[in-house]
């Protein structure tokens, strides 16, 4: 999504947002007379009779609770998702489009870094970061790790993936964790 549908669905939200406050604050205004003389100036044929019915509360409670809903759908559906699976390959064009699942190599290229003695464990993805396609691994390494042996291994790996992959503009990330000491119990005798 482009800046300015960004910010022309940020106007729409907050615009529909200020019409549901003020619908329910006139609502509310309304219910606790707090305009005394509104219901004598106000005058909507066949409401009285629509809102004293038995079954009016009970579908408004619905009717707000099928808005809230769709409103909560609304939100999800633009937290912006920074994890991709594919990526286009050159040759791509009107006739057809080339995509490789780069996802599972870069899977695979945590699971070479995991075979490492020095790693714990790996897990890698592919996420969009300001723009760019990064290739993230996350390694969790022993406390006593060497840490120039790993980074001669993540600088192979890593060059691997690139080749694999075959995009100059693969950006790569290791995120290195130090992993907790393991204390054993004392024996007692």
């Amino acid at each position: 999504m482009g800046r300015g549908l960004i910010a022309l669905d940020r106007v729409a939200a907050f615009v529909l947002g200020l019409l549901l406050l003020a619908g329910g604050a006139a609502a509310l205004a309304w219910k606790y007379d707090v305009f005394a003389d509104a219901p004598s100036k106000i005058r909507i044929t066949g409401a009285p009779a629509v809102v004293a019915e038995s079954w009016w509360p009970w579908a408004t409670g619905a009717a707000g609770i099928v808005l809230v809903l769709l409103a909560l759908g609304w939100l999800l559906r633009h937290i912006p998702r920074r994890r991709i699976n594919r990526l286009s390959l050159d040759g791509s064009s009107g006739d057809g489009r080339l995509s490789a699942d780069v996802d599972s190599a870069v899977g695979a290229a945590a699971q070479v870094l995991a075979a490492d003695p020095a790693v714990r464990s790996c897990s890698g993805h592919l996420i969009t970061d300001r723009g760019e396609v990064v290739a993230e691994l996350k390694t969790t390494i022993n406390p006593d790790a060497d840490l120039d042996h790993l980074r001669h291994t993540a600088d192979r790996v890593l060059t691997e993936l690139r080749e694999l992959v075959g995009r100059d503009e693969l950006r790569t990330r290791v995120l290195l964790r130090t992993a907790r000491q393991q204390q054993t119990a004392p024996r007692v005798l």
